[in-house]
């Protein structure tokens, strides 16, 4: 594979996320992942669903395709070559009985279709399609690129998440107030399930050596995971503190690196509980599809600085000059983010601005 990163760059990064954890690092901290200069224009489509390995493609020549795209992308400051198996977020109802259906820019997962709550018994099923696949993908990643590109973890989901895809999320709606006891029963079992799921990717893809990472821009050098509740944009900050604080409590002690994704401004409501959270790490903060972009919203992300947590953006090159100008560059990683990708020339210019 022909990267445009070595070795030693990947050395370079690792230690830059190391310094950032520690709150250590001595510049402003921000990634780009820019296409070669002739080759603007062209769409950047590595982070698609996955194709399913089918008689046509198998597992290999999946990889093949992500490595031939990967050749004409440069990657600077925090940013750094990986791939993850990417077929939705919350694969985990998959890998615990939901149909999962790919569309070309999305995935369904179809409820189980029980009548209660009762009827639904979370196991792990080693020999279960999605997870069978997710499995192979990951561990023939690592074999294939070892040190030169990192494997992420494919997106669990969030347990309220993905009982919601099991169950149906208006069912759900109905069982937090009809069924509580039971729902909270169940997410007790789903989070002890994506321990286990967690614990055996971070084996596949050697996280004790190589750090980790998942379909954020962030990378670890323990255990780090990008816990969410996409569910509790539907619920109040009471049904919250019930049903999700036990689930990220539990998940932010078992991990050494935990993130929220805090996506929409309909989890507002909920970040002071969010940030309540002792091991929490930091936020990602996502205003959502119509919403103004990270840089206007700077007293939430002044809320979670004074926190204590850190926080990641996804921004503009000039979105992220007005945070720094507004809130200094102490606890931020930036992740420039244009309408098109950067050229080369465009990211070494903007990187030499913040040098």
């Amino acid at each position: 594979m022909n990267l445009q990163f070595s070795i030693n760059d990947m050395q370079r990064v690792k230690q830059d996320w190391t310094n950032w954890w520690k709150g250590t690092i001595d510049h402003p901290f921000f990634g780009i992942e820019a296409i070669d200069d002739e080759a603007a224009g062209i769409p950047f489509t590595y982070n698609e669903v996955t194709p399913v390995e089918t008689d046509a493609l198998s597992a290999e020549q999946i990889l093949d395709g992500i490595e031939e795209f990967g050749e004409g992308i440069h990657w600077y400051g925090g940013a750094f070559p990986k791939f993850w198996p990417n077929y939705g977020p919350g694969l985990m109802a998959a890998f615990l009985g939901s149909n999962l259906r790919i569309q070309p820019d999305t995935v369904w997962f179809d409820p189980l279709g029980v009548d209660g709550l009762a009827q639904i018994k979370p196991c792990f099923n080693p020999e279960n399609l999605w997870w069978q696949q997710v499995r192979k993908l990951t561990t023939l990643a690592t074999e294939r690129w070892d040190e030169r590109v990192m494997v992420g973890f494919t997106d669990l989901g969030g347990n309220l998440d993905i009982l919601a895809s099991l169950r149906g999320s208006e069912n759900l709606l109905l069982d937090l107030s009809d069924d509580p006891e039971d729902v909270l029963g169940l997410l007790t079992e789903i989070t002890h399930l994506w321990m286990q799921y967690y614990d055996q990717l971070f084996n596949l893809t050697n996280g004790n050596e190589s750090g980790t990472c998942g379909w954020s821009p962030l990378w670890a050098p323990g255990k780090l995971y990008m816990l969410q509740s996409d569910f509790s944009y539907m619920i109040s900050p009471r049904m919250f503190k019930r049903f999700v604080m036990p689930d990220l409590t539990a998940c932010c002690d078992f991990l050494e690196y935990p993130f929220y994704h805090l996506d929409g401004v309909g989890q507002l409501n909920h970040l002071d509980q969010i940030l309540s959270i002792p091991n929490l790490r930091g936020i990602q903060w996502i205003p959502g599809a119509g919403q103004p972009e990270p840089e206007e919203w700077l007293d939430v992300l002044r809320k979670i600085r004074a926190a204590g947590k850190l926080c990641q953006v996804y921004v503009s090159r000039a979105g992220m000059e007005k945070i720094v100008s507004a809130l200094g560059w102490q606890g931020f990683y930036f992740h420039i983010n244009e309408d098109m990708m950067l050229t080369v020339g465009q990211a070494r210019d903007f990187g030499r601005e913040f040098k």
